[in-house]
């Protein structure tokens, strides 16, 4: 952007455009299914996906009259009658039984009103694709065949231009906790398709269990599709993408328990993104009335773009400096003195603004989450964290715990810094525990009780275990130095290190990337030379610290084919898949790493964006305050 002091490079990686239009010719065909005008019943948690590929004038353009979100009924106990303006009636959802039993209750309304003979015509797109669980209910409800079932393969949808995601919230207590797969059936599914676009990812580096399987899947798949067809791409090693990096969140469950400080990051944290929108004040984009979606991919924003992955502590200050500039560029048209002038001034007009409308979004954005940074449980909470991750004596941070929910903290605040303290410190006291656990469910109600139970089954807030000699010592703690995860000496204004996104604590799972990639050289080149200096090649795991080898879940190292020779100058791109979510600091990390290295760039991958209290949330089977 223009007068931003760091405005990011043009993308030159691997171009994820392809994938929107893939997305968009699968809803297309969903649409054109039913060739005569349709309502459309859509679930809520669709609209941010499909908002990022296709706006109501496309759906229109498709046939779509009306359209409503779909709202959980049950026919045995309330059966609801669709009252749509056309007899056909397109139902798009994901496979999930309440929504099949919403589906239920219109069809048994629509039966009842019209003695036995339905009024409509249902058809029900299932994304990314039908389980037997749902024909399963709809057979014993005797809705097939009239139920007309399609397959709707969304599978990654773009975030901008390095980042994908298959927008599923839900896949990290259903993979850890509840041991539901499904997710990584789907993720296969989606990587094999990038492996059709650009070719064979020639090696498959990772950590974690599941990180393994869902690899093992990956392998799986492509030696079958070899067997029953001919597909070239899947024969010979991508000339675009020289690894996939899978990551499984258990390897790093810190990172996310932490407060994120990038501009993104803590917007998600205070304000939620959801499926890559922000519900907004209208004020805040100068309009009146109900909240306004604002989308936070960076794709129609350029300020968005220059600030998202900047440390929040100077957010503030270049806002500013933008503003200046901007008043300046005004003043411009008081200089212009002939037609020429006038007519330049004129058509930087539009540009100018859409960059005012855009600074008045961030300013009003920013007064918003500085009145959270600036407040004293805010600054509790991060010396806490602080502490927790900089090997200060746990006793007193568990102290400072207790008396943050004597202060009538939020309940998931309270238990996001307990888990941190048991995770870094390999479990916490059980005579502190069986007290924490007494008081949060007297204070917040015993609906809290169930993420507890799940937590302590994870092995995040746990009991310290009996140990016969000695202290017991921590993964973190293992891991710790190897990894550098702390740093001291951090730069949030002109970052050179990873650290800067939580101001001092680089995210492990992101320093696994580094070692995996022999990131380590390029450090060393960065304190030698001003430019960029080439990437180094993909390493493995040779030569690193066995201690972060001994970190939970598998470790492993797959060659699918020899990767295809490059000029040294060739810019190729390198794909990091997170397993049960990515933080936003975690993305901004490794678009720094992508900015150091002249020839790689990095592309994030990941069943969903999470931070520490929406993996919370995930773990309840009910609804729980943040």
């Amino acid at each position: 952007m223009a007068g931003a002091d760091r405005a990011r490079d043009a993308w030159d990686g691997v171009d994820l455009a392809p994938l929107v239009r893939l997305a968009q010719d699968e809803l297309s065909r969903a649409l054109d299914a039913i060739p005569e005008a349709k309502t459309l019943l859509m679930d809520p948690e669709l609209a941010g996906p499909l908002g990022l590929v296709a706006d109501l004038a496309a759906l229109r353009q498709r046939g779509v009259e009306k359209m409503f979100w779909m709202e959980e009924a049950d026919p045995d106990t309330r059966p609801v009658r669709v009252h749509a303006p056309t007899r056909h009636l397109l139902y798009l959802c994901r496979p999930e039984t309440r929504w099949m039993k919403t589906l239920a209750a219109h069809y048994a309304a629509d039966a009842a009103a019209s003695e036995g003979q339905t009024h409509h015509v249902y058809t029900v797109a299932l994304v990314p694709h039908r389980t037997e669980r749902c024909l399963h209910y709809l057979r014993e409800r005797h809705m097939l065949p009239a139920v007309r079932v399609h397959d709707l393969c969304l599978e990654f949808t773009v975030h901008g231009p390095d980042v994908l995601s298959l927008e599923d919230p839900g896949a990290f207590a259903d993979l850890f906790l509840h041991g539901d797969h499904t997710a990584l059936f789907h993720a296969s599914q989606a990587l094999m398709t990038l492996q059709r676009m650009w070719g064979l990812f020639p090696r498959i580096v990772g950590k974690g269990d599941l990180a393994n399987r869902l690899c093992d899947l990956l392998v799986r798949q492509r030696r079958e599709h070899l067997a029953t067809e001919d597909c070239a791409p899947l024969s010979a090693a991508s000339q675009e993408i020289d690894a996939l990096i899978v990551l499984d969140r258990t390897v790093d469950l810190v990172t996310p328990l932490c407060t994120q400080l990038t501009y993104l990051g803590l917007m998600d944290e205070v304000l939620g993104i959801h499926h890559g929108f922000l519900n907004v004040d209208a004020a805040w984009v100068g309009g009146s009335g109900a909240p306004r979606k604002v989308r936070m991919d960076g794709v129609d924003d350029t300020l968005l773009e220059a600030l998202q992955d900047d440390n929040f502590a100077i957010v503030g200050e270049k806002l500013h400096g933008i503003a200046q500039r901007i008043s300046h560029d005004y003043e411009g048209r008081r200089n212009a003195s002939t037609v020429q002038e006038l007519r330049a001034f004129v058509s930087r007009l539009g540009s100018l603004q859409t960059e005012h409308a855009s600074l008045r979004l961030h300013t009003n954005i920013t007064e918003h989450l500085l009145q959270v940074t600036q407040s004293e449980r805010f600054h509790r909470v991060l010396e806490i964290q602080q502490n927790l991750v900089g090997g200060a004596p746990v006793a007193p941070q568990l102290q400072a715990i207790d008396e943050l929910m004597d202060l009538g903290a939020p309940a998931l605040d309270v238990v996001r810094l307990a888990c941190l303290a048991s995770y870094v410190h390999g479990g916490v006291k059980a005579a502190w525990l069986d007290t924490f656990t007494t008081t949060l469910v007297h204070m917040y109600g015993y609906a809290y009780l169930p993420l507890l139970l799940a937590l302590r089954h994870l092995r995040i807030l746990y009991a310290t275990p009996s140990a016969p000699k000695g202290a017991r010592v921590s993964t973190w703690a293992q891991v710790a130095k190897p990894l550098r995860l702390v740093d001291d000496d951090v730069d949030e204004r002109h970052p050179r290190d990873i650290s800067y996104v939580f101001s001092g604590m680089a995210p492990g799972s992101i320093r696994l990337v580094q070692s995996i990639c022999q990131h380590e050289r390029t450090l060393q080149a960065l304190q030698q030379r001003q430019d960029r200096p080439p990437a180094a090649r993909i390493a493995g795991w040779h030569g690193v610290d066995e201690a972060i080898l001994a970190l939970p879940g598998a470790t492993f190292d797959v060659m699918q084919d020899e990767p295809r020779g490059a000029r040294e100058d060739r810019v190729t791109t390198t794909l990091v898949f997170f397993v049960g979510g990515v933080t936003y600091a975690e993305i901004a990390a490794l678009r720094l790493m992508s900015r150091q290295q002249r020839t790689r760039r990095f592309v994030v991958a990941t069943t969903g964006m999470v931070h520490g209290t929406s993996l919370l949330r995930g773990l309840s089977n009910v609804a729980l305050e943040a």
